[in-house]
């Protein structure tokens, strides 16, 4: 499950006062490096200077996320770029797991991925076909070159549109419109997404369109919006999802009465 980090930061030489943004901004870069790597989560990480160094925590998908072995290139230029500020390379204390979060996919050679997500969820958005357990987006090739940033931006902008239509309140339905429409603009990125993924790790990779409120009769003898197929499975699939699309890589779900 996601676990909670703090990384200690020491201040190895005297600059002025005024170079304190130098290593505000070296540790920032880092963080955003780390992020783009999938290494760490969520977008905002306390930071906070206790006079001889700083903390800062974070979240990561697993407690092994910050092993040096999974850094790309920008992690380690990150890492660099400490020296010359007057940090060191940070300590790693794990200080435990979240609760709330769900257990990573362990699945050896897991038969597909989802890119599933909501508003209230910080674990990676790739989700494992399998168990339904989150996968680190490190264990796959980049999305694009050497980071992860189609994937966060996809479920920055995913989490924004749940917001808007949980909230009930400005731009509702646009967010709606977004997360269930097949030819949305956030649909096409996440398909897209999902094409990459397919192709560079050669499991199938299946996008969900959302569906909430609004049964009509007749529902469950829909067809796949895309290629108007029959899609509805016998048993849900992972306690999830009432629709599945082979030839399109899709899934959904009855919605709720």
């Amino acid at each position: 499950m996601v676990h909670v980090i703090q990384l200690t930061f020491k201040k190895v030489s005297v600059l002025p006062v005024a170079d304190e943004d130098a290593r505000a901004g070296a540790i920032s870069g880092l963080l955003g490096a780390l992020r783009q790597n999938g290494q760490i989560l969520g977008q905002d990480w306390p930071v906070f200077d206790t006079g001889p160094e700083y903390r800062a925590v974070v979240m990561v998908p697993e407690p092994v996320s910050l092993e040096p072995r999974l850094h790309n290139q920008w992690v380690r230029r990150g890492l660099d770029g400490l020296t010359p500020a007057g940090l060191d390379t940070p300590l790693v204390e794990v200080l435990g797991p979240d609760p709330g979060s769900a257990q990573p996919c362990t699945c050896r050679e897991p038969g597909g991925y989802l890119l599933w997500t909501t508003y209230l969820h910080v674990e990676s958005p790739l989700r494992c076909l399998d168990c339904f357990g989150p996968v680190p987006l490190y264990r796959i090739p980049p999305t694009d070159p050497s980071s992860y940033n189609l994937v966060m931006s996809w479920q920055s902008d995913y989490q924004a549109c749940d917001t808007l239509q949980m909230n009930c309140s400005t731009l509702e339905y646009p967010g709606l419109t977004e997360m269930s429409g097949l030819r949305s603009s956030l649909t096409r990125r996440g398909r897209d997404i999902c094409d990459r993924i397919t192709e560079s790790t050669g499991h199938p990779t299946y996008y969900y369109l959302f569906r909430y409120h609004g049964r009509r009769r007749g529902e469950e003898q829909l067809s796949c919006p895309s290629c108007h197929r029959g899609w509805r499975l016998a048993e849900p699939l992972l306690d999830h999802f009432d629709f599945r699309c082979d030839h399109c890589r899709l899934l959904s779900n009855l919605a709720c009465d």
